[in-house]
């Protein structure tokens, strides 16, 4: 949202824990022609963020398609200007469905780990051919574990989180939780300790922790018990500052906030005329987005309808109008499209936290209430609008229109009524909230969204719902 200042900006506010960077490389996530963004992030930004001591890492390289080209392009250069600048650093990968020849190319390139969604098959292969894998929760299954049991992998992958919402860490935890299912499903204590402590340490270059001996950081915690991973005490640099029953015993206090990164949302409000669902009459089929409810995977759907002319009456076939609305400043004409597996019942949400350029992303049932919710995130200056025909919930995100300033009691709470409408309307998911989000995420299969319309992720190419 703010450039590379901004992220300084942020990456300079204090914490008590040691915080580490990856540059983000793909920002945008595919290209300008493809989605608005307004801080890219190429070369020459790569170059001045990697003068920080805290940047341990390139970001999720994301764009497969950038890499398999033969072409110069944006991608290979944020890479090549990463060696060049930090050598011997990790590039972290993010390759969903690659295999084969091409993720033996994906890994020449110098991307060499993957975080996202594991089977038992894409274990074997990309760890035989050289990657570290890093394994969030939605991996951890049985077939997983028992293949990652292997003690020839060990040191070879690490557990991971990946995009906790505020709720579930309240409710489940954090990297904890991830430990504890793997506990469950057979996974010995001390290889989930190792796979949470030294793999990932070794992986990011830590060489000064991640395991408890002479010379290391004094970072640690003592447990309970080796089955549940209670913590009762944690410890930094040798000092004790959170322990059972008596919370954190340190605190830092963040400064003032600069008051543009609490005004980011620039986008003048909407009429419902700038939605144009005009439609010839004749019996056709449009192009439409179908959902996976078990993973944030979309598809190329197509939807036989009849129509008689003007705008195109959706709901009679149990379709979501979606639109990504962008929000920098341009005012872009709004390019519509519609959803199956959306909502079922009459409302509508809108979010400025959407992966990853963070436009508007708004689904609805119809075009008043899509109106209503994108003009509550436009006047509150960022959150996530929940609008039903006679009421409306807000959850403000005002640093930048992604990060909330409340405490995580009162955001997960917040967090909760957005998954619980979701739920209520008939969004069905995994993860209903990052499901959502990920709609706008155009280098995610097959089939997303962004402020210039329908993008084919495989083809990086825009697509005309009316004319497929």
């Amino acid at each position: 949202m703010f450039g590379v200042e901004g992220l300084c900006d942020y990456m300079d506010l204090p914490s008590l824990v040691d915080v580490f960077y990856a540059i983000p490389s793909s920002v945008p996530s595919t290209s300008m022609e493809l989605e608005t963004n307004f801080g890219p992030i190429d070369a020459e930004q790569v170059k001045a963020l990697c003068k920080r001591k805290d940047v341990i890492a390139l970001g999720e390289i994301m764009n497969a398609n950038d890499l398999f080209s033969e072409s110069d392009n944006r991608t290979k250069r944020i890479i090549d200007t990463f060696k060049d600048q930090k050598p011997g650093f990790p590039i972290e990968g993010h390759c969903p469905r690659i295999t084969g020849e091409m993720l033996s190319r994906f890994i020449a390139s110098g991307v060499d780990s993957d975080h996202t969604q594991q089977t038992a098959a894409s274990i074997r292969e990309k760890i035989s051919a050289g990657m570290f894998l890093e394994i969030q929760r939605k991996s951890v299954s049985k077939e997983v574990i028992d293949a990652l049991k292997a003690p020839e992998l060990a040191g070879r992958f690490c557990f991971c989180t990946d995009d906790v919402l505020p709720d579930m860490l309240a409710k489940e935890g954090h990297l904890d939780a991830v430990l504890s299912d793997a506990l469950r499903l057979g996974m010995r204590p001390e290889q989930v300790v190792y796979a949470a402590t030294y793999s990932p340490s070794r992986r990011m270059n830590l060489l000064d922790r991640g395991q408890i001996a002479p010379g290391r950081r004094a970072d640690f915690v003592l447990l309970d018990d080796l089955e549940t991973l209670h913590i009762r005490s944690v410890y930094k640099n040798g000092s004790l500052v959170y322990e059972q029953g008596s919370g954190l015993l340190a605190r830092t206090k963040l400064p003032a906030l600069k008051k543009e990164y609490l005004h980011s949302i620039h986008r003048m409000p909407l009429t419902a005329e700038q939605f144009d669902l005009s439609l010839e009459s004749g019996e056709r089929d449009i192009t439409v987005i179908e959902r996976e409810e078990g993973t944030t995977f979309t598809r190329f759907a197509k939807q036989h309808i009849h129509h008689g002319g003007g705008s195109f009456s959706f709901r009679q076939y149990g379709l979501s109008l979606i639109a990504v609305v962008e929000r920098y400043g341009y005012e872009a004409p709004i390019i519509s499209a519609f959803m199956k597996n959306g909502l079922t019942k009459e409302g509508a949400i809108c979010s400025s936290w959407a992966h990853d350029s963070h436009n508007l992303l708004v689904l609805a049932t119809s075009v008043e209430l899509a109106v209503r919710a994108v003009n509550r995130v436009i006047a509150e200056q960022g959150g996530i609008a929940l609008v039903d025909e006679s009421e409306e919930t807000f959850i403000p995100l005002p640093y930048g229109g992604i990060i909330s300033i409340e405490p995580i009691a009162v955001l997960s709470g917040q967090i909760q009524q957005v998954r619980t409408w979701l739920v209520d309307h008939g969004y069905q998911a995994r993860e209903e909230i990052m499901n959502f989000a990920v709609l706008s995420l155009p280098v995610s299969p097959e089939l997303k969204i962004s402020d210039k319309g329908l993008v084919d992720v495989r083809k990086q190419q825009l697509v005309d719902w009316k004319n497929q």
